[in-house]
């Protein structure tokens, strides 16, 4: 009976399976049909809209585009891309959502047509819009808090004006939020704001008015701080800068609590009022409550990368939160650029921009780019607002074609944050290192011509330097803002009398500002003006005296992120070497004996920088997709770099124009630019030098001069098809990460 039973069951989970299979095979076509007979939207415009954007409209109503790669062929072929559908429920739904927002921004004539173009398997909407007058502000008054800030002051800070078109959601709430936090960072907590509006339909004007009772003005009573049972209390009240007797601030919460933030040792920190609600403790007092959770103590992070001067890239670092307590940060970092620029990634490509210095292409030890650093940071120095890092660094850096340090040093510096909010930064710097150049950079800005005699200044020196940096930032994102300003200056000084070689002396001030402008709802106009210039005693080479300005230290321009029509500090005062090499190679049957193999005639170019610059940049950033996260450039950068003490050359300002694409990610932008340069390469002196290269050593004779405006001829241009279409042989591309400013 037990064994009827079960193969009873077994015969029915076996139906019900089978049944389920065959249930499935049956609706699955019906399925695909059904997908089949759905049209995707490949087309969604507005038309006719002033007062409120496309994008507005677009995240506003249910009917979306599909995505590009559903769209485009023979992307779509392959199934790529996220397809969106048609529904004609919500699609009549949406001109009533339209509709809606247009009265809610004061349009009440607006009128919604409709245009849907059908295809086999899509469709094309779009909506034509009339709005009509809209309903404007007649008068706009706000009473009760006469005492506490002007009148006229208070409306040029709302966001609604006289003669505006009434938006309520602008009059209701962002105004209204706007009046409290001006009371709140003023003093008073707790603040009532009441609304009233009446509307004249006939006449299309309405008259706004907010009364306001701000309440008592309150100090703060007590400061409470919550979190782990090892916090150290006392530094979080000595840099949350909020004590007991105090005024009130909102801002000031605010601030106590991006502060605390900046400190790296907590991954969640909420200061607020204890008390929701006035007379808690008194009308006049009120009490802050700070709520911390510390982060991870110890921090790991690896990166790679690809760009266009440093190719590819390394960046790895361990650091200790809390290091010794006192949220002081220990840091150990090493980077590492110019990765594989040798054989055998690049072997025999001696045009490629990764190359460190050309002149020394012979020695692949001088491509591989350091950096490692130790640093220390503490928060606080005698004061909140100031803080202070000590670090010993060593580190290979090279300039593309002009130069390659190499040095050991460190560096101390102390930042203190005024009450502007601006930091201002001190440092002390001291290296010691040596800086390989060509020796025809030394023959054009220093008129030394000998090797012997430029071996100089390859010599290993001590460089120190007192520096002042000072960044004021207004802008709304660090990654990519879309509104505010930067502005940065920074002043550095090398003399003896503080630790310096006497063979350098020189003074260095650059100055930057960019801005940012929204236009419309997701475009930017961002500019920028950057200059810069170095100044020391008269440059002299005497068998007793020698006085120069670093190569390391000199001005360069050119590449992703000042003038992109020229290759990187393809820009400025630069000089050319006309080279002849003879290589020897030993005889395989006579071992000990040479023979010359080939005579190779190569024209190198090195970059001398200068002693004073200028770049200006604008661009118009947009996007080019809904999501937002592909956008496009239109860009035009302006600049030179120049030497007046330098070899004569032509020092006329360069523009060259062009266009980008980004993509868009956590880390930033991957930038895509092409610039076109209607000026072509510049000018230089051009020097001819015989050398020959043996297995063990390379020997250059002197440089010879043999013309003073030697301009060399263009390339093939971009990937080679300059020879079929002769514009783009002035055409450069530059892939990086980030934004050019």
């Amino acid at each position: 009976m037990r064994a009827r039973r079960f193969r009873e069951d077994s015969i029915t989970r076996v139906s019900f399976f089978a049944g389920m299979a065959v249930a499935v095979l049956l609706t699955a076509p019906m399925v695909a049909q059904e997908d089949a007979r759905r049209l995707a939207v490949w087309e969604l415009a507005f038309e006719g809209n002033r007062a409120i954007d496309d994008f507005t409209l677009s995240i506003s109503i249910v009917t979306s585009q599909s995505a590009w790669f559903a769209r485009a062929w023979p992307f779509r072929l392959l199934g790529l891309g996220q397809r969106r559908f048609f529904n004609e429920t919500e699609f009549r739904r949406d001109v009533l959502r339209i509709l809606l927002l247009y009265r809610q921004s004061g349009y009440l004539d607006a009128r919604i047509d409709t245009i849907v173009t059908r295809r086999s398997d899509h469709v094309n909407v779009r909506f034509l819009i009339t709005e009509g007058e809209p309903v404007r502000i007649e008068s706009l008054t706000v009473t009760g808090m006469e005492h506490i800030i002007p009148t006229e002051r208070l409306l040029r800070d709302l966001p609604l004006r006289v003669g505006d078109a009434f938006d309520r959601p602008r009059f209701l709430i962002i105004s209204t939020d706007s009046i409290r936090s001006m009371l709140q960072n003023r003093g008073y907590p707790y603040p009532e704001v009441y609304r009233s509006f009446t509307v004249q339909n006939v006449r299309r004007s309405a008259q706004l008015g907010f009364i306001v009772e701000p309440g008592p003005a309150a100090v703060v009573d007590s400061v409470e701080v919550i979190g782990p049972p090892d916090l150290d209390q006392g530094l979080v009240r000595k840099v949350l800068r909020i004590q007991p007797g105090s005024p009130f601030s909102q801002q000031a919460l605010y601030e106590g609590q991006r502060q605390l933030y900046r400190l790296g040792v907590f991954d969640f920190v909420d200061v607020r009022l204890a008390d929701t609600v006035p007379g808690a403790v008194s009308d006049s007092v009120v009490r802050v409550r700070v709520q911390v959770s510390e982060s991870r103590l110890h921090r790991i992070r690896l990166g790679a990368g690809y760009g266009t001067a440093d190719c590819f890239r390394t960046l790895s670092s361990w650091t200790a939160q809390n290091f010794l307590g006192g949220a002081r940060t220990l840091e150990l970092s090493a980077a590492f650029s110019k990765i594989g620029v040798g054989a055998p990634l690049y072997a025999g490509l001696e045009d490629n921009i990764c190359r460190a210095l050309r002149a020394d292409r012979g020695t692949d030890r001088l491509d591989l780019n350091y950096n490692l650093t130790a640093s220390l940071r503490f928060p606080t120095v005698f004061s909140p607002r100031r803080s202070a890092t000590i670090a010993l660094s060593a580190e290979r850096f090279s300039e593309f074609q002009a130069y390659v340090r190499d040095a050991i040093g460190g560096n101390v510096s102390i930042t203190q944050r005024t009450k502007w909010n601006i930091p201002v930064s001190l440092s002390y710097s001291l290296s010691y290192g040596k800086t390989v150049a060509d020796d025809a950079v030394f023959c054009s800005i220093l008129n030394v011509c000998r090797a012997e005699d430029a071996a100089i200044f390859r010599e290993k020196r001590v460089k120190a330097i007192v520096g002042m940096d000072l960044l004021r930032d207004r802008t709304n994102s660090s990654i990519g803002p879309t509104r505010g300003t930067v502005l940065s200056l920074g002043a550095g000084l090398a003399v003896e009398e503080i630790g310096s070689d006497p063979e350098i002396e020189f003074a260095k001030g650059v100055i930057e500002l960019a801005s940012f402008h929204p236009v419309g709802r997701r475009s930017v106009f961002a500019w920028r003006v950057r200059a810069g210039t170095l100044r020391s005693p008269d440059i002299t080479f005497q068998p007793q005296e020698v006085k120069f300005i670093p190569t390391e230290e000199r001005f360069y321009g050119g590449g992703p992120n000042t003038v992109r029509g020229f290759r990187q500090n393809g820009i400025g005062p630069l000089v050319y070497v006309e080279e002849t090499v003879d290589v020897f190679r030993e005889v395989d049957s006579l071992p000990g004996t040479f023979a010359v193999d080939t005579t190779v005639v190569d024209t190198l170019v090195s970059p001398t920088g200068g002693t004073q610059m200028l770049f200006l940049n604008a661009e118009y950033r947009f996007p080019l997709s809904l999501s937002g996260r592909i956008g496009g450039v239109v860009f035009i950068d302006v600049g030179q770099v120049s030497d007046p003490r330098g070899q004569p050359k032509d020092t006329g300002i360069r523009i060259t124009p062009g266009v980008g694409f980004r993509v868009f990610t956590p880390l930033g932008p991957i930038r895509l630019d092409l610039a076109y340069n209607p000026h072509g390469p510049e000018e230089g002196p051009l020097f001819a030098r015989k050398c020959t290269d043996r297995p063990d050593q390379r020997m250059c004779e002197d440089a010879i001069l043999l013309d003073d405006a030697f301009v060399p001829v263009l390339g093939d241009g971009l990937f080679g098809l300059g020879k079929h279409l002769p514009f783009l042989k002035q055409v450069r591309v530059n892939f990086s990460i980030g934004q050019a400013f």
